[in-house]
């Protein structure tokens, strides 16, 4: 699946409608994801591209102005870049920017049906604490069912703080364990927890949760993603 990229734009020629064209089949690709309730990797996807469209249309009058000049030489007396103007090369950008700002209100579209789906999906999916958990709760197990496949899934989690000079944000690192059918499972979510414990000696009291959900939605693409990230959210709460 080719999705679309800033160079969808960059590669545009002169012709708006065939541009449109494109940008309207890249924009169905995405469509037709949501519309299977495959919600990642194009979510990111088209969120990102949105964004940074919007950002260069912020940035448009200091974009037409490099795009619309070449370099020349450089004036090393001041530090300065020297540009000749193109004055024949106007028009692409211009069609850029009007390719760009047709663009954003199909995205910002389809970028709502999105978020219609998470929304669902995260009222349907609830996060629950099993047993007594410890001080320490960045690293243990997640539960979770795959009702696709009518399983249960069990997940080492390890939830990291990473800092940068204007913020920092957490990222959820996991691994899958075991599976089991969930048609042939006996074991409680205590019982689990203390194989668990017993089998895996790095954590002698782990953090442990399970995920409970009905929805059979598409789990790697949908429902996983979604509950990694309801994780994080009540790990965090907890540790606030």
């Amino acid at each position: 699946m080719s999705f679309l990229s800033l160079e969808s734009f960059y590669s545009a020629d002169r012709d708006l409608e065939l541009n449109q064209y494109h940008i309207l089949a890249g924009i169905k690709e995405f469509r037709n994801e949501f519309n299977r309730k495959k919600l990642y990797p194009s979510f990111t996807n088209i969120l990102n591209i949105t964004s940074q469209l919007q950002d260069i249309i912020e940035q448009k009058n200091d974009l037409e102005y490099k795009f619309s000049k070449k370099i020349k030489s450089f004036d090393f007396k001041n530090n300065k870049i020297i540009f000749e103007t193109l004055e024949n090369e106007q028009p692409e950008i211009n069609c850029l920017f009007e390719l760009i700002e047709w663009s954003l209100p199909q995205l910002k579209s389809v970028i709502e049906e999105a978020l219609v789906i998470c929304e669902y999906v995260e009222n349907n999916l609830k996060i629950e604490q099993v047993g007594i958990l410890p001080i320490y709760k960045s690293e243990g197990y997640l539960i979770i069912p795959n009702n696709e496949v009518s399983s249960i899934q069990i997940h080492k989690f390890e939830c990291s703080l990473f800092s940068s000079d204007y913020e920092k944000y957490r990222a959820l690192k996991t691994k899958l364990l075991k599976t089991y059918d969930q048609g042939l499972l006996s074991l409680s979510l205590d019982n689990i927890k203390l194989e668990l414990i017993r089998e895996y000696h790095d954590l002698p009291n782990p953090a442990t949760f399970r995920c409970e959900t009905e929805l059979d939605f598409p789990f790697a693409e949908t429902v996983f993603p979604i509950a990694k990230r309801k994780l994080m959210s009540a790990i965090t709460q907890m540790q606030n």
